[in-house]
């Protein structure tokens, strides 16, 4: 006890400043502390930041705050008390229960697991605030806050400016020279739908899909980088002539051929959902067949699972992403600057401009302001043509097809046919924190916020009724791979060396029956 008292007292010396200063684990047996959820400074300042976190933990058995009140003495490294010198009872002389005389005519089997898949991990509270409605919203205007009279539960009643309707893919006049009509409120063929394991339709493809990389490189400006208010999009400047090519895909059956990629968007978390379940993002590959005045739009889910390492191919789009949002950060610190008249030399801005999310995005990022983009820039004028298709991102042939919608407003109906691939994209837990904050926390060159996102964080439309869907498998088509050595009908170990690696498919479909490929 004596000892321990002199260990105390240099302790409150220590935090008098009267000593050389010490760390908790010097006062205290670290053995006895170990794992006993006191907080503590460490010397090598690894644990600071978990000193400022005011999270419920369990302490001596009750639950407390890392902001309440710890008593150090409480833990000690000897007992309480003496141990008494008597049993606290009499042991016993016999077994509690005769042993049974026969063995049990079948062995106890526990019941089976609630559920048969793991649960997801837990979600962590979204840190983007909400931009408010506009005072006076212009045509078009919406969001996703279901309790907004703009929200999707009433996108019904969105107006449509008929000589400036704003909708990127009515520049491909759907309509075909005719009045834009508003089919949000339309339960006919909707987009997003849940996806699951029984399609009623019946795969009509004969061949994966056969996409070419085109000649655009990600650091050009044939492919523009948009920040809006519902996404990040990527648009490909339309062919004017035989080179340069845009991304193109050659389609199946109802593809018909080959078409040109128009744009990529990114959804945070997924439109579609498996099974009732969403994924964290999802990719819109859109494609434009102008004889049949419709899109079709091949769908990616984006899973960021922790342990995922980052994608290499999809970094590229959030660093220049990244560009574009630095870029008009920048915008608004000028006028901002315009505006600092009212400071003595403009002292004082720089605090203003210090938010949260300027500190998030210096943590995810490591910006350098012009070093990183210097960096950035001199990176990705070195890169080659950018192939939406890469190994990194594509892991399957197979999908999910329907038809259905665009899946914002004018959400026009059975204008697009649906392609949705059956094994996700792999992205790093950090790079879809980076792609939601270049999404969420966009503010314009007039300083603006721009996201419409919801309070949940998502920009994602709530499914819609189902539609009639169906589930290509390797039963209709093998890879061209894998055609290409053994044959239409595929291999008899079709990943075996020499071939693709496989990957399992989010959930294994059921029916309908399926057929063989074609031969021809």
């Amino acid at each position: 006890m004596k000892l321990q008292r002199q260990l105390v007292i240099t302790c409150l010396l220590s935090v008098a400043g009267l000593v050389s200063p010490r760390t908790w684990e010097d006062c205290f047996d670290p053995i006895a502390l170990e794992n006993d959820g006191v907080p503590r400074i460490y010397s090598d300042n690894d644990n600071i930041e978990n000193m400022a976190k005011d999270v419920d933990i369990i302490m001596h058995g009750h639950p407390t705050t890392l902001f309440e009140e710890v008593d150090p003495y409480r833990i000690t490294s000897e007992p309480s008390s003496a141990p008494s010198a008597t049993p606290s009872s009499e042991p016993s002389n016999s077994p509690t229960a005769d042993p049974s005389s026969t063995p049990s005519t079948s062995p106890t089997i526990s019941s089976a697991p609630s559920t048969l898949e793991p649960t997801k991990r837990p979600t962590m509270h979204p840190t983007f605030s909400v931009a408010s409605v506009p005072n006076n919203p212009k045509p078009g205007y919406f969001n996703y806050d279901p309790s907004s009279p703009y929200g999707p539960n009433y996108w019904r009643n969105i107006d449509i400016d008929q000589s400036n309707p704003g909708f990127f893919h009515e520049e491909f006049d759907l309509n075909e020279g005719s009045r834009i009509f508003n089919d949000c409120g339309s339960d006919d063929k909707q987009s997003p739908i849940d996806l699951c394991t029984k399609p009623r339709g019946i795969c009509t493809e004969t061949h994966e899909m056969r996409p070419k990389p085109g000649d655009y490189k990600m650091s050009g400006n044939l492919i523009e980088k948009q920040i809006l208010p519902s996404m990040l999009r990527l648009v490909m400047e339309p062919r004017t002539g035989e080179e340069p090519d845009p991304p193109q895909i050659d389609f199946s059956s109802n593809g018909r051929g080959i078409t040109d990629m128009t744009n990529i968007d990114f959804k945070f978390p997924s439109e579609h959902t498996i099974c009732g379940h969403k994924l964290d993002g999802e990719m819109q590959y859109y494609t434009f067949h102008p004889m049949r005045k419709r899109f079709v739009a091949v769908a990616f889910f984006l899973d960021a699972t922790e342990g995922n390492p980052r994608n290499n191919h999809l970094q590229e789009v959030i660093d220049a992403f990244t560009v574009e949002f630095v870029k008009n950060k920048k915008k608004c610190e000028a006028k901002q600057q315009g505006l600092a008249g009212s400071f003595v030399g403009g002292r004082g801005l720089e605090m203003i401009n210090k938010t949260a999310e300027d500190l998030e995005f210096h943590e995810l990022f490591h910006d350098d302001n012009e070093q990183w983009n210097s960096t950035l820039q001199s990176n990705r004028r070195l890169a080659s043509s950018w192939h939406p298709f890469d190994p990194e991102v594509q892991k399957s042939v197979h999908f999910w097809g329907y038809s259905g919608s665009l899946t914002e407003p004018p959400c026009t109906k059975n204008s697009v046919d649906w392609k949705v691939m059956d094994v996700p994209t792999p992205i790093s837990p950090k790079q879809l924190q980076q792609f939601k904050h270049l999404l969420f926390n966009h503010v314009d060159g007039n300083c603006k916020r721009t996201s419409v996102h919801n309070s949940n964080g998502s920009v994602a439309r709530p499914t819609q009724p189902a539609s009639r869907y169906y589930k290509c498998t390797r039963a209709e088509y093998v890879s061209d791979e894998e055609r290409l050595v053994c044959g239409d009908q595929g291999c008899v170990i079709p990943f075996g060396a020499g071939l693709n690696p496989y990957y399992a498919p989010l959930v294994h479909v059921t029916g309908p029956p399926t057929r063989r490929p074609s031969s021809k």
